[in-house]
């Protein structure tokens, strides 16, 4: 594209191996994992009140937002 531009030198591969990175054990949780544990208490049980809670938060937030929503799905 720019002939007159000198090509900049690659750097060499590294092995598969070598490559910086976390270990097995510490990569982090996959995302299900971590939405699970935002509704575990101090104990690490599952509270049935948070979920409850913010799935009436979520509710009350599609009837504010929903017709937003239908007025631009209409046009």
């Amino acid at each position: 594209m720019f002939p007159e531009r000198p090509r900049r030198p690659m750097p060499p591969p590294q092995p598969f191996m070598n490559r910086p990175g976390p270990p097995m054990e510490q990569r982090p949780a996959p995302m299900k994992q971590q939405l699970i544990n935002q509704f575990r208490d101090s104990e690490g049980n599952i509270d049935i009140d948070k979920i409850t809670n913010t799935a009436q938060q979520v509710g009350k937030l599609y009837g504010q937002v929903s017709p937003l929503f239908t007025k631009f799905m209409k046009k």
